[in-house]
């Protein structure tokens, strides 16, 4: 019985994994990879330095942020390429 739940258990994961990587590997997904990369403020501090005693409320909340953002990288397995170039376009997105 116990291995039957575990099966069903991975099983969905597996189908998890899947619908991620087939939503953020399309255009559509990496351009909303590259718009969360900017609001999950991936190439900016998080913490806030103006708290003498260290994290604040807002450090937490945008580590929250960045670690979802990161999540959904890690379930969707964005290569490494992809991230990078993906993280460059956000930064030059952000210039202009």
């Amino acid at each position: 019985m116990l291995d039957a739940f575990k099966r069903k258990k991975a099983g969905k994961a597996l189908q998890l994994i899947q619908a991620y990587k087939t939503v953020f590997s399309s255009e559509d997904g990496l351009l909303i990879l590259q718009d969360l990369a900017g609001k999950c403020h991936m190439l900016s501090p998080v913490t806030d330095v103006s708290n003498p005693n260290g994290f604040s409320a807002a450090s937490a909340f945008y580590d929250g942020k960045r670690a979802a953002f990161l999540d959904i990288v890690k379930m969707s397995a964005c290569d490494e390429r992809k991230l990078v170039e993906l993280l460059q376009e956000t930064e030059r997105n952000k210039d202009e």
